[in-house]
């Protein structure tokens, strides 16, 4: 197939449950960046293999891109912090470069 047919990652779906994962379990997925444009991070909370919240933010364009990484990192954590379900043990957050963070309750 051509390059021209393939679809745009934005459309694809990302489907992040296991059949062994523990039900309450939270992926999260954070990126940061920074182009001549300016300097930013997101993050993208799944439950349940279902895209439930994004969160957006420019940042100052002094900030490197890893400072932007660890940002989004810090809120990916700081929303785990404030809304967390009872009940809900496993936060799996992943970012750039295959890092991925998990922090149990």
């Amino acid at each position: 197939m051509e390059v021209r047919y393939w679809q745009h990652p934005a459309e694809a779906s990302i489907n992040s449950t296991d059949e062994k994962e523990e039900n309450g379990s939270m992926h999260i997925y954070s990126d940061g960046s920074k182009t001549e444009k300016g300097v930013g991070s997101g993050i993208a909370f799944f439950e349940s293999g279902r895209h439930t919240k994004s969160i957006q933010r420019h940042l100052n364009k002094r900030c490197t891109n890893n400072q932007a990484e660890q940002l989004a990192i810090l809120a990916a954590l700081q929303y785990i912090e404030k809304n967390s379900k009872d009940g809900q043990k496993n936060h799996n957050i992943h970012g750039q470069q295959n890092n991925t963070r998990q922090t149990t309750e």
